[in-house]
C-alpha cells in the first residue's frame, strides 16, 4: 500500500476503530520515507491519539520516535511539525507549561490543535480557553498560513461539538458562536469557496443553537451567495437551502420556509447516490 493511500485508509476508519488505526501507526513508522510524509502522519497521529483516545504519552513517544527516522534528519520543518504536534498532546494532557518554549505563531497553532483533543476527553470549558487563547493571540500577531488553518479547522470542530451538547451553557453558547466566527474568518484567508461556504453553513447552524435567528438567515444567505458564485454543485447548494429554509421557519417566515425547501428537495433529486446518505438528516429536518 502506498503511502497516500495508507494516510487515507487510516483517516476513513479511525473514528470508527481508532484503536486499530493507533496500532496500525505505531508499526508503520518505515512508511515514513519522505519529508513530505511527516506532516500527514504526525497530523494523524496526533488526531487519533489525542481527540479519539486520549494516549497523550503515547501519542508523544510515537512522535518523538519520529525525530529518530531519515526523513526528518536535518529537516526543520518536519522537526517543527513534530515539535508543535508533541507540544500539543502535553498541553491537551495538562501540562500548561508545554506552550512556554513557543514562538507566538507556533503557540496559536497549537492551542488550537490542543483544542479539538481537549474536547475528546468532553472537557468543553478548557477546549473553550484553548480555542480563546489562540484567537486573542491572533489579534496580537497576524497569523501565518499555518496557524491560519489551525484556528479554521479548530473552530470548527469546536462549535460542531458544542452545537450537539444538550446541556450547552450559556458560556458555552458565546464560545460556540466565537468558535464558528473564528473558523469562516480564518477559513476565508486560507481555504477554498468550498471551505467558505462551509463555514458559513456552520455559522448559520451555530447562530440558529443561539437562538439568533436573523443573523442566520443572513449567513445562510450568504452561504447560498458563495455556492452561486463558483457553480457549486447540487450537494453543497443542497444544504444551503436547506438551512435557509430552517432558519426562515424558525423566523415565522412560512412562504419563504414553503419555497427554501422546495428548491432543496430538488437539489436534493440531483445528489449523487453516494452522497445522499449525508442529506438524511437535513431532509428529516425540513420535514419535521
Amino acid at each position: 500500500m502506498e503511502f497516500e493511500e495508507f494516510i487515507r485508509t487510516a483517516w476513513a476508519e479511525h473514528a470508527d476503530q481508532p484503536d486499530d488505526v493507533a496500532e496500525r501507526l505505531a508499526l508503520s513508522l518505515d512508511r515514513v520515507e519522505l519529508p513530505a510524509h511527516v506532516a500527514p502522519f504526525a497530523g494523524i497521529v496526533t488526531h487519533v491519539y489525542g481527540e479519539h483516545l486520549a494516549r497523550f504519552d503515547d501519542g508523544v513517544e510515537l512522535l518523538e520516535s519520529m525525530r529518530r527516522l531519515p526523513a526528518c534528519q536535518g529537516q526543520a520543518e518536519g522537526l517543527g511539525i513534530l515539535s508543535r504536534s508533541v507540544a500539543a498532546l502535553r498541553y491537551a494532557s495538562g501540562e500548561e507549561r508545554a506552550l512556554d518554549v513557543l514562538a507566538p505563531q507556533d503557540r496559536m497553532a497549537v492551542l488550537a490543535n490542543a483544542s479539538g483533543a481537549i474536547l475528546g476527553r468532553s472537557d468543553f470549558g478548557r477546549a473553550i480557553a484553548a480555542y480563546d487563547e489562540a484567537l486573542r493571540l491572533a489579534l496580537k500577531h497576524r497569523p501565518e498560513a499555518r496557524a491560519q488553518r489551525s484556528l479554521a479547522v479548530a473552530g470548527n470542530n469546536l462549535a460542531s461539538s458544542l452545537e450537539l451538547k444538550a446541556d450547552r451553557s450559556a458560556s458555552e453558547t458565546e464560545g460556540m458562536l466565537r468558535a464558528a466566527e473564528g473558523a469562516l474568518k480564518y477559513w476565508a484567508l486560507v481555504g477554498t469557496w468550498l471551505e467558505t461556504e462551509r463555514a458559513e453553513y456552520r455559522l448559520t447552524r451555530s447562530l440558529l443553537q443561539a437562538g439568533q435567528v436573523g443573523a442566520a438567515i443572513e449567513h445562510a444567505q450568504r452561504c447560498l451567495a458563495v455556492c452561486v458564485a463558483n457553480e457549486a454543485p447540487p450537494f453543497e447548494r443542497f444544504f444551503g437551502e436547506a438551512v435557509l429554509a430552517i432558519a426562515q421557519r424558525g423566523a415565522g417566515d412560512q412562504s419563504g420556509f414553503i419555497a427554501s425547501r422546495q428548491r432543496a428537495v430538488a437539489l436534493f433529486a440531483l445528489v449523487s447516490d453516494d452522497e445522499q446518505q449525508w442529506c438524511a438528516s437535513e431532509l428529516k429536518e425540513l420535514h419535521a
